[in-house]
């Protein structure tokens, strides 16, 4: 049986079981208003940015390296910006949890439904596709409660585990359901193929699993996850990215699906489709830089001289 349409969010918000965020910070942050919220998550990533010198300079080297042309004071402020982004999503996150379909709803608004209706009108499924960029997490809970239908999102575990658990409520609360990143493929084309929207943050990968591909004009590693997707069905992929606008609200930006490729060469065909999807997300970070999730050892595979005090793995890549 296919993913339906869900029929009541407010009553799925109150019969969905799982651990009940509380306590006074939650109860806090559930009634500030969206400017006065960012005001307190900038704050919050202020001082992740003066304490967390590891992963400051994570970001600054990251930043350099996609944008060499770039003056030592704008690294420093952007770099600055993007941990006050991080802190707003985590605030953001804190009170979604008291937030309401209808909440969610007035806090966003969408660019390019239009793509997203005529792929759910034919009825194939969606491979959604998106990235560490503005409030990630905001954009697939609007989806599932503009749209009426669950997305399956394909999640990484956290630790430590009373977050991981808290993380799944916040994620689920509106009728999305979680798969699990180990040997999670099964599953994903399973929820394609009964017509179902899987969600895929495509800016990280396993080694294990991933094909080469350029990224700002440098070599890095992705999961071919989507592309695979699409080479065993007829699915379109949709990229989406959640962005954060000055006055606390969201612009959801949905992008017309990938032109994918179908050679006949499947390893030929993912490369190809992988790298398209990695040009999309480029393009939407080029856009908006201070909202990336900088502080990720993106070219650990090909660059580890970026990275003081990472040992890269001895074994060769394959191309």
């Amino acid at each position: 049986m296919g993913d339906g349409p869900l029929l009541d969010q407010n009553a799925c918000c109150k019969t969905k079981q799982g651990p009940k965020p509380g306590g006074l910070m939650t109860r806090t942050l559930g009634s500030i208003r969206p400017r006065e919220l960012m005001r307190w998550g900038g704050m919050f990533g202020e001082m992740g940015y003066r304490l967390g010198v590891p992963y400051r300079t994570i970001a600054r080297n990251n930043l350099q390296f996609a944008f060499p042309s770039w003056k030592e004071h704008q690294i420093a402020e952007v770099s600055r910006r993007v941990f006050h982004n991080f802190g707003m999503t985590l605030t953001e996150m804190v009170q979604c949890a008291q937030l309401s379909p209808g909440d969610i709803l007035s806090r966003c608004r969408l660019s390019g439904e239009d793509h997203f209706m005529r792929a759910l009108e034919a009825r194939r499924g969606i491979i959604l596709v998106s990235a560490h960029l503005g409030n990630w997490e905001i954009g697939l809970q609007y989806l599932a409660s503009h749209f009426g239908k669950r997305v399956h999102i394909v999640v990484r575990p956290l630790g430590p585990r009373w977050l991981d658990r808290w993380m799944n409520h916040a994620r689920t609360r509106f009728g999305n359901q979680l798969i699990s990143k180990r040997k999670a493929f099964p599953r994903m084309l399973k929820a394609i193929r009964e017509d179902g929207i899987v969600a895929l943050m495509v800016d990280l990968s396993s080694r294990k699993q991933s094909v080469a591909v350029d990224y700002f004009g440098h070599r890095t590693r992705v999961s071919p996850a989507a592309a695979m997707l699409a080479a065993r069905c007829a699915a379109p992929i949709i990229a989406a990215f959640t962005l954060r606008n000055p006055d606390g609200s969201f612009t959801i930006e949905i992008s017309a699906p990938v032109a994918v490729q179908r050679s006949g060469s499947l390893k030929n065909d993912l490369k190809c489709n992988s790298q398209r999807i990695t040009d999309i997300v480029e393009k939407a970070v080029r856009k908006h830089p201070d909202q990336y999730l900088w502080m990720q050892k993106r070219w650990k595979d090909y660059y580890p001289h970026l990275y003081p005090g990472y040992r890269p793995r001895p074994q060769p890549l394959e191309e």
